[in-house]
């Protein structure tokens, strides 16, 4: 059951620079139920929901984000596992990798399948860590990464693929994620361009009407903000930047139609609160099929990054353009 209130308190302080002196940025929705409003940092530029919803909310949230899209990925999701794996191999031929958000785990058998890597993660939806247990054979932990206790100095390779913007404290989070790092672990982060994906919250509202969110897109992170909060935890950047400009003109609302997935405007929380995800169903002869799918050869996926990075526009963070940001970076020590 969801709390009477459902949010945490309000702060009166940025979560990154402790500053005090915030503009109102955009207003829209959680499942309809929870209004959100938007605020901007004047000193570092993070924007994010102010009051917050509480974690309860969320994973009740989560649970029901999970019954509409049935799953997250099956097939889609060992492919990038298998991609990632060969990707790792590049940087040490084993270790172990922790996938924050994992899901059901596909990702994680795809790494493990095809490569030494062992592969771990967290997740906080019941349903999918005992899929991923049970099913698959996989290391899943439940709960959050502040959750995770006695296991400082454990991983070699973190992966936190769209994660930070649905945390409770951003900086909190990447510090745990320092302390779980080996020295000199590695750590991918991809999450929206909190720039890019501000204006698109601005512009439905300039267009009458507030966004209904289904993900708890809470933070939203300017590329020069979010290199900060990095540095500030302990990580020296090897790379960063943005990609995929396909959005770029409508979320700016520079076209005169708007385009938003009209399909999630209606969702709330009650619709969902009684029902189950029975409707995802994956034999065990499917899952086995995977490693051998006629479609996941090493050469075409090797031909198919090569045309993807071939073709991708990346911009640097100077140039706060593109949808979706990536950041590698390296565990530092912070004394």
């Amino acid at each position: 059951m969801i709390s009477l209130d459902g949010y945490n308190s309000p702060v009166a302080r940025c979560y990154f620079c402790n500053g005090k002196n915030f503009c109102p940025h955009s207003e829209a929705t959680y499942w309809l139920e929870f209004p959100l409003h938007f605020i901007e940092c004047e000193t570092c530029r993070l924007i994010f929901a102010n009051p917050m919803p509480n974690l309860q909310t969320i994973n009740e949230g989560n649970r029901a984000l999970n019954i509409f899209h049935q799953s997250r990925g099956t097939l889609s999701q060992y492919r990038g596992g298998k991609e990632f794996a060969l990707w790792l191999q590049r940087i040490a031929p084993e270790g172990i990798l922790l996938d924050v958000g994992c899901a059901e785990g596909f990702f994680l058998l795809g790494v493990e399948e095809n490569s030494n890597w062992k592969a771990e993660g967290v997740e906080i939806i019941d349903d999918a860590v005992e899929f991923a247990r049970r099913r698959l054979g996989i290391t899943v932990y439940h709960g959050t990464l502040d959750t995770l206790e006695n296991m400082a100095g454990r991983f070699d390779f973190m992966r936190l693929n769209n994660v930070i913007e649905h945390v409770q404290h951003p900086v909190r989070f990447l510090e745990k994620a320092h302390q779980l790092l080996k020295p000199s672990g590695r750590i991918y982060c991809s999450t929206p361009n909190g720039f890019q994906d501000g204006h698109f919250l601005q512009t439905a509202n300039r267009r009458g009407f507030k966004l209904n969110l289904l993900e708890n897109h809470f933070f939203y992170y300017p590329p020069q903000t979010l290199k900060k909060i990095f540095a500030a935890c302990g990580f020296k950047m090897i790379a960063h930047y943005s990609q995929d400009i396909s959005h770029a003109l409508n979320d700016f609302g520079l076209l005169p139609r708007f385009k938003y997935p009209h399909e999630s405007q209606t969702l709330n929380l009650t619709a969902f609160g009684k029902k189950t995800n029975e409707d995802f169903v994956i034999s065990d002869e499917e899952i086995r099929a995977f490693k051998n799918h006629p479609g996941l050869k090493i050469w075409k996926l090797r031909l198919n990054k090569f045309r993807k990075d071939f073709f991708r526009l990346r911009f640097p963070v100077s140039l706060p353009l593109g949808h979706q940001q990536e950041i590698y970076a390296i565990k530092i020590s912070l004394f």
